[in-house]
Parts: C-alpha cells; structure tokens; sequence
C-alpha cells in the first residue's frame, strides 16, 4: 500500500490531505485512490465517498481486537495476581496498604503516560506508521517493568518495575486504541468496539490461567507476559497503519504537551459526560478487581498458594457474564443505532452484581456476584468505546482526544488504592464494592446526559 516515490511527490492542493494511497479532497468531502493504489480506510468516510463501505479492508475488525487480546495477556498478570501474591509473601501483615502503595503509583504514570502517547502517536511521521511503533516500543519496555517485579527483592523494586510497566503499556495502549477510528468506519465502530472490549476482558481470563498454570516463582511472573506479547506481535505486524505525510502545524512545546491531558467539557459537553460515565463504572469495576486477591486471602481465609487458582475461577466467572452481553449487544447497538440504554441498564446490573460480592461472605458468593458484575461490565464495554468514538470532537486529534479519555480509566485504578485503605479499615471489604455500585450508579446518570448520541 505504500506509494511509489513518484506518487509520493505527487502535487497535491492545499485543500487536499493525503494518507496512505488515499487522496480526500477536504473542500468537497470526497475520497478518492490515487492510480491503482487500495484506498486506506478513513476514520469516517463521508456520505459522498467513491469508496463503498464494501471497500473496507476485513483484516482490522479482527486484527485489533486481537492485539489488544495480546496486549491485555502481557499487562493483566503483575495487577491481578502476581504483585499481590508478591507483596503478601514479602510482608503479609503489610500486604493490603503495600498493594494499595503500588497500584496507585503505577496507576498514576499510567496516567500521565496514556494522553501523551496518544499525542505522540498523533504526530508520529514514520514511515512504519503512526501507532505501530509506539505500540511496539511501549509494550517490550514494559516488560522490563515486568521482570523488575518477578526479580525484586523489596517493595520499591516492585513499585519502580509496576511503574514502568505501566508507563511502557499505557504508551502502547493509547496508539492501539486509537487505531479504532482510523481503521474502522462509524457503521461497524459498535461490533469492532464490543469485540476490542471483548478482547480485553477475555485477556483478564488469560492472564490469569496462564498465571494458575505455573507455581510460585519466575515462571509464574514471565511467562503469561511472555505469551501475551507473542500473540500481539503475530496480529499487529501484518496490519498497515495509517501514515502521515505532513507535519503536524501545532508546535510540540510544553503547552502541547499539557493540553494531552485535557479537553474542553463546555466546548465539547457530550464527551465530558461521557468520559464521566467510563470514569464512575471503571470505579466500580475497580474496587472488584483489584483487591479480589487480598479480599480472598484476608476476610475469605484462603491460603496464599491457593489465591490465584481461585482469582483464575471469579474472573472466568466474570468473563463468562461479559461474553454473554458483549458480543450481541454490540450487534444489537449498531443495528438499533442506540447506545445509551445498554449503558444505563449495564450500570444497573454491575451494581446488583458488586453488592452481591459485598454481602455473600463466601467465595460461590463472590462467583455469583463476579458472574453478574460481568454481565453488567459486557453490557457497558459493548457500547461504551463506540460512543466515544460517536463524540469525539476531530479526527485529526483522535489519538490525543482518546488518550484523555483514556485516563477515565486510568484514573480510578489511582484513586481507588488510594481511598480503599479508609473504606476497609471503617467498612470492611463489602463497604468497599458497596461504593464502587454506588459510582455505578452514578454512571448511569451521568450516560443520559449526552445528546449527541440516543
């Protein structure tokens, strides 16, 4: 697909911008391939396109969602087990406020690290493309994060490797994100969407088998990693970027580089509204995940060696809920062309499920309760990516704008540790999913107020 270096000096108007093979004459709304060149998938095409949707390469809709499987795999180990297993045998009567220390650093370079990659991966004139490289680099510099944390001999040790491996993911995350608008048309944004939400959620399941599989040690920290990476590899490699020919016109400067963490909610309300509702149910989803393992051992009683086999069973159990919603509704979304109810009724569910886990007292109660709060979270990740898309303010700037939206996700893994702590030590464990249902709910309300979107 990469223009001839004749093609490639081709003069092109001022009103013309041009990505690989394509030429879209701005002023008339009208794509258009140069020579016999495929055309590149738009972001959108406009309804004046010479390029029916028929057009659209296959490859992406499952390419993405794929990778993102893979991505998932290679992060998911060292937040959902690993460190948590870690930190309790280095110091059990510390383990809770150690995990709460970790996760909420990490959590915040996650935060810093997802809009600016987004940004950069915006601005990326390679000929490799626009997000593959950032994707590529990011996440084999996370898995140094990751073999910092298998070999640590303390706590800081781990918090530096957790730090870094969320700053190298989050980088990759951001530019794989936003590979969502620019390869995938608005018509097939609600399936591709569901099934990248999908794919992050089958990957928690992954994770944690390949993690069960193995007994305490290095094994059991590398490997599931390892795996991860191999299958985002073996999809992303083949799939053709979107590559940019012209400098951006915005300088990189420092106030660049602080406007990557904002928006304008007044100038753009529908994506503020939205980026709250992500921000409340990942709060809930949060307070269910992050501390299943340290809830299991400490108020269920269960033995450090046994922790993660059980972990591995709550997220199948959770997965299986996701799988049952995600897939269908997502179709069901597209062909409505509705996205609000499935958020409002999906928060609804997630916080059914998070007060089932808050007052059943037993691990079949914590099955029952995960088994639901994923039916719920499928319903949500079935929708919600897809909405975003539908809001965001320019296609130029998707990788940036996205990354903002992204630290909606980011944030609470920050803040819940953070505010964990006080919940527990005043309310115990259930006082905690009770609040993580309680923003749940928030959630829901916070959906009804976008108008862009029905």
């Amino acid at each position: 697909m990469l223009l001839s270096s004749r093609r490639a000096k081709q003069r092109v108007p001022g009103n013309v911008a041009r990505y690989r093979g394509v030429t879209v004459d701005q002023s008339r709304e009208s794509v258009a391939p140069l020579g016999d060149a495929p055309a590149f998938p738009l972001t959108e095409l406009p309804p004046t396109t010479s390029i029916g949707i028929n057009a659209q390469p296959r490859y992406p809709m499952f390419a993405v969602p794929i990778a993102m499987f893979g991505l998932i795999v290679a992060l998911l180990p060292p937040l959902l087990v690993t460190i948590a297993v870690r930190l309790n045998e280095m110091n059990p009567t510390s383990a809770a406020g150690n995990v709460s220390l970790v996760l909420g650093v990490g959590a915040f370079f996650a935060f810093v690290a997802n809009p600016i990659g987004g940004r950069l991966s915006d601005r990326t004139m390679s000929r490799f493309g626009m997000r593959k490289p950032w994707i590529i680099v990011g996440v084999l510099v996370g898995y140094v994060g990751i073999v910092l944390i298998a070999t640590a001999p303390g706590v800081t040790m781990i918090l530096v490797g957790w730090a870094i491996t969320q700053i190298g993911f989050n980088f990759a995350l951001a530019a794989l994100i936003a590979m969502l608008p620019d390869q995938i048309s608005a018509s097939r944004r609600g399936r591709v969407a569901s099934f990248v939400s999908l794919a992050q959620n089958v990957g928690s399941v992954a994770a944690t088998f390949l993690v069960q599989l193995f007994p305490l040690g290095l094994a059991q920290n590398l490997v599931p990693s390892a795996v991860g990476l191999v299958i985002l590899f073996v999809f992303l490699l083949p799939m053709h970027d979107r590559v940019r020919t012209e400098k951006p016109t915005e300088t990189f400067n420092l106030k660049t580089l602080f406007g990557s963490f904002v928006f304008n909610p007044k100038k753009h309300p529908d994506l503020g509204w939205a980026w709250l509702t992500r921000f409340c149910l990942i709060v809930a989803n949060t307070t269910a995940t992050s501390y299943l393992t340290v809830y299991i051992i400490k108020d269920l009683g269960v033995k450090t060696a046994d922790a993660p086999h059980l972990v591995f069973q709550a997220t199948l159990a959770n997965a299986l809920g996701i799988v049952l919603t995600t897939a269908v509704l997502g179709w069901l979304s597209d062909k409505l062309g509705r996205r609000k109810p499935f958020v409002v009724v999906s928060a609804i569910i997630a916080a059914v499920g998070l007060s089932i886990i808050a007052f059943s007292g037993s691990f079949n109660g914590v099955l029952l309760g995960e088994l639901i709060l994923g039916a719920g979270m499928g319903s949500f990740l079935a929708v919600e990516l897809a909405l975003i898309s539908d809001v965001l303010p320019s296609d130029a700037d998707s990788g940036k704008d996205l990354g903002v939206v992204n630290i909606a996700q980011a944030l609470p893994q920050s803040l819940v540790p953070v505010g964990a702590p006080a919940a527990v030590a005043v309310f115990g464990y259930p006082g905690l999913f009770i609040g993580g249902a309680i923003f749940g709910i928030i959630g829901a309300i916070s959906v009804t107020r976008v108008k862009k979107v029905k």
